[in-house]
């Protein structure tokens, strides 16, 4: 692959040195928040101890085995195939390991996505905004947790439709496989269909072969040990209103944070931009940028899928504007130096992992969130006759899972599995408030 550009002096199998430069400064700083963002219990340790059963049992479990109030009941578990990597990796190498796959599968999203904006057209600065402006976002969701093995998935769909977009559709067949591994891996597989069936609809590609190409697609979903359960489960959770109401990732974002503040703000200016610059901008980027835009105003947790699409339009706005300001083709033309300087950007996020920044940054970064319970679980331990059934805060129960098996507890992190009556007693418990209606 190699770039037609107009500030590229001199070509690159893949990047110029001035572009592989320009991508190592911007990654280096995504990669370095990925490395100092804790570990959360709710997030991470309950599918440690899915993988823990599996490897006992040497089969998918089918009842619930975490809880006392649910103990025993019908339960499907999606997540086995992170819940049996991530237990592989954390046994091996513990936080250190496991943050550090986190920063390949997250770095592999952006490396992805890099491409599908240089291949747009777009400079190398307003390639670097926008993708700091989608990591600020992201940053709120870049703690391990399934859904970030299916980051990389985006960005090939992402990459793939849009090559489309412009007749190169040699690479559709990448789909279906994509599909079957994102389905296997958790439940929000559906966005690749909500990213093709507009392409079809609205796209300038060879739309007979991309709807061929999804319907083998859907076909290659089912070949899951959840075949019918998977898409089920997606209409289950996003009509669940237990889970709608007491989780707050999927409530309406509220702007009340600088995180929100960009988000807001981002809707706010690209109307007027669109009036100021007219970009020629392809309409399925419309519908996709309308149709995830609306998803994200109903769901904290849908904002992730919103943000490469709002990039796009973003970048199509920004870029004539700061062609016109900036003229990099001048700057960083010293190969070597480049290349050098690349590789030492690239490198540092290590030097934040855990077991090594201590040695030079202290104990300024925590491991795991501050309400995972790790000196209650160690007295625990030491205090064998304790009873086995015990109530505990949300989070404290979501570590003691992992760590103390043999405690059951009143919930875990598998809301949607639970009553609203075990919901709301565990509130009353939790606020410690009487008769609570």
């Amino acid at each position: 692959m190699t770039y037609s550009n107009k500030d590229n002096t001199k070509k690159h199998p893949l990047f110029s040195s001035r572009e592989f430069l320009t991508f190592s400064s911007v990654i280096m700083i995504i990669l370095s928040v990925v490395a100092v963002v804790p570990l959360i219990s709710n997030d991470f340790f309950p599918y440690l101890r899915i993988g823990k059963e599996i490897v006992r049992t040497r089969q998918i479990p089918t009842t619930e085995f975490m809880t006392y109030t649910q103990y025993g009941n019908p339960a499907n578990y999606p997540h086995w195939f992170f819940s049996l990597l991530f237990l592989r990796v954390f046994e091996l190498g513990g936080a250190s390991l496991t943050i550090l796959i986190s920063m390949i599968f997250i770095g592999s999203f952006y490396f992805l996505f890099w491409i599908t904006l240089r291949e747009q057209g777009n400079g190398l600065v307003t390639s670097s905004l926008v993708m700091l402006f989608v990591a600020s976002i992201h940053s709120l969701f870049f703690t391990m947790r399934p859904q970030v093995l299916t980051y990389p998935f985006l960005g090939i769909v992402l990459l793939i439709i849009t090559r489309w977009l412009r007749g190169n559709d040699q690479h559709l067949w990448v789909l279906p496989i994509v599909s079957f591994l994102w389905s296997n891996i958790h439940g929000s597989f559906i966005i690749v269909f909500f990213i093709m069936i507009p392409a079809i609809i609205f796209g300038s590609g060879n739309r007979k072969k991309l709807a061929v190409i999804s319907i083998i697609s859907i076909v290659s979903t089912f070949i899951n040990f959840y075949p019918f359960e998977s898409w089920k489960r997606i209409f289950s959770m996003v009509n669940n209103q237990v889970i709608r109401q007491y989780i707050t990732e999927w409530k309406p974002p509220v702007n009340d944070n600088w995180q929100m503040n960009l988000l807001f703000s981002s809707f706010l200016i690209i109307p007027i931009l669109i009036a100021i610059v007219k970009p020629e901008t392809p309409t399925v980027y419309w519908v996709w940028y309308l149709g995830f835009g609306w998803m994200a105003l109903t769901s904290i947790r849908y904002i992730i899928w919103l943000l490469p699409f709002e990039a796009l339009i973003l970048s199509k706005l920004f870029d004539p504007l700061i062609k016109n300001y900036m003229k990099f083709s001048r700057f960083f033309q010293n190969q070597t130096l480049n290349i050098i300087t690349g590789l030492f950007l690239l490198m540092f996020p290590l030097t934040l992992l855990p077991g090594v920044r201590n040695h030079w940054l202290g104990d300024h970064f925590p491991v795991y969130g501050e309400l995972t319970p790790v000196e209650v679980t160690n007295w625990i331990k030491d205090n064998p006759q304790l009873p086995n059934n015990v109530w505990t805060d949300f989070n404290y129960a979501c570590y003691f899972v992992y760590e103390i098996p043999h405690q059951k507890v009143f919930m875990s992190n598998r809301i949607q599995d639970l009553s609203l009556e075990i919901i709301l007693d565990n509130y009353q418990i939790s606020q410690a408030a009487y008769n609570l209606t």
